[in-house]
This record gives structure tokens, sequence and C-alpha cells, in this order.
């Protein structure tokens, strides 16, 4: 298949690629940057030029758009709100318009857990109600809502993913498993504010890729959202053991404090994805964090 994957520099679109092209598609990627990379397979293409993605969907015969491009989490562009709105909202419409007018078999859209807010106990699955505490949070609420009536009102064949915290070697916004990856090469101690009762829900790069792929490759998507969890919540002092096994020479210290991002989710239901899309998390927090290592590009590939 023929694929347009937006957001195609970012830490999803890295991995995404690559698994994309193994699997025999034939891929495009855009993103506003390569962040000096030299990337010489990206087009840079910033998602408000509609007339540009249209152009690139009409030559190259595209056949599905994987949308990952998104001021990608609560902690970006805070002092920001419009921006937020206008990237994550306003260009999934324009794409969505495009796969619309150009009759695309899939469009895959990558959302967020961040559109569930503060829920607390309990297990949340994807009819849980969506009650966001930040503009990114809601941002994804109504792109999700956009792709959710281009389904109904045009016939369109779409879905969004619901990955929570993703980490891997292209990580560039904050990350604490970045921090503890990044400071056990350079030999530094990583200190870290925390709850310690507080539960981080952590995913590797490659499942969540893994996910798009499998939502591109389906015959049917029987549902409009599907969670994306490596399905093991984990406090930050149970992350910190498994990181200094994980990392030789890791040292991690822990003090008070509170996360960036505080929406309390006891944890997610992952067996709808399982279900209809035959997915399954392949990468523990241990496996994920040694892959990570192994595979972190240096920091002038990494434009950080």
């Amino acid at each position: 298949m023929r694929v347009l994957v937006t957001g195609g520099s970012g830490l999803i679109g890295m991995a995404l690629r690559p698994m994309l092209a193994a699997r025999g598609h034939a891929v495009t990627a855009c993103d506003a940057t390569d962040f000096g990379r030299g990337d010489e397979e990206l087009l840079i293409v910033p998602l408000s030029d509609a007339a540009a993605l249209d152009v690139i969907v009409r030559e190259r015969s595209i056949e599905a758009i994987i949308h990952c491009g998104a001021i990608s989490g609560p902690m970006l562009a805070k002092d920001q709100p419009l921006t937020i709105v206008d990237t994550n909202i306003g260009a999934t419409a324009r794409l969505l318009d495009i796969a619309r007018r150009q009759n695309l078999s899939r469009f895959v859209f990558c959302s967020s857990i961040g559109v569930y807010g503060s829920v607390g106990e309990g297990l949340i699955g994807e009819a849980t109600p969506l009650a966001p505490t930040s503009v990114y949070g809601a941002s994804k609420v109504a792109a999700e809502a956009l792709v959710r009536a281009f389904v109904a009102e045009y016939g369109l064949s779409a879905t969004s993913l619901r990955p929570s915290r993703v980490y891997g070697p292209y990580r560039r916004a904050n990350c604490f498993i970045r921090d503890m990856v990044r400071d056990a090469k350079a030999d530094r101690t990583t200190v870290i504010p925390c709850d310690p009762e507080f539960l981080f829900h952590y995913v590797y790069v490659d499942d969540v890729a893994g996910a798009l792929v499998a939502a591109l490759e389906a015959e049917r998507l029987p549902h409009l959202a599907y969670n994306v969890d490596a399905g093991t919540p984990m406090t930050m002092p149970e992350i910190a053991t498994i990181a200094r096994s994980a990392l030789p020479g890791a040292r991690i210290e822990l003090k008070p404090g509170s996360d960036e991002v505080a929406d309390v989710q006891a944890g997610f239901d992952i067996s709808r994805v399982a279900a209809d899309l035959g997915w399954r998390p392949r990468f523990g927090l241990a496996a994920g964090i040694r892959a990570y290592a192994a595979n972190m590009p240096d920091p002038a590939r990494l434009g950080a």
C-alpha cells in the first residue's frame, strides 16, 4: 500500500517508517523539519500547507494516511494554546478532507490517553467518558470527533489509536526514561521528582508503531478508538528498579515531587485492540529500556 506518514521525523514516525517499508508498503513521510538530520527521504511540508499535502497525495497516488504529526504532548507549547488547536485539530481536519476527496482506503489517527483526563480508580476502556485536563488532551478529543464524523458522514475507513506515554530512541520531549538512558550512558545520576504512589503508563515506540500498522492493514475496523498500552502500570520506584537492572551503571535518585502530567489513571483495558486488530505489546519495560539504550542515536542525529 502507498502510505503517507505525517510527523515522519518524530518519535513514532521514525519507528513507523522502516516498519512499514519492511512489510512491503511504499512510504512517503513528511514533517515540518528533519531536526537537521539530513533525512533525504523526508518531505519538508508543514501540516498547515493543505495545498502541498494535497499535491503529495495526488502525485504519489497515496492510498492511506497514518497521521502522527502533532504537538505531541501536554507539556509542549503550554503557553500557546491556539498553536495546539491549529496543529492538532486544524491539520487533522485538512488531512481528513484530503482523504475524503481522494477516496483513500484508510486513515489512522494517532491520538493519546490524554483524552481521558484524570479518571481515578478503575480500569479505563474506550467507552470511559472523555474529560481532558489540558488543551492538548482537548485537541485530541476534537480530532477524534472529526475522525468519527468523517466515518459517519462520508464513509471514510478510519480509526483513532490512544497510546499511553511513548518512549524510545527519538524521544525529544521530556521523558524520565529518556533521562535514565542518557544519564546512564554519560555516567550521570538521574534525579527524578515524584510521588512514589503515582502510576505511570509507558509503552515502547515499536509497540505503538506495530499497533498503527495493524490498524492500517486490518481488513475492517470494528471500532473507532483503541487503547494502546503495555498493560502494566508502575510507580516510579518500580520503574527505577527495573531501569537499574536494565541499564549498566544507572544511578537513579528519587526525591519528593509531582509529575508534569498529573492525571490519575489506574490502568488501561487493551482487550479491544487485541480482539479486533490482533495487537499485543511485545516489549516489557526492561526489554524496552534495553532496546532504547541500544538504538539511541547520537545527539546530532536526534536533533536535540
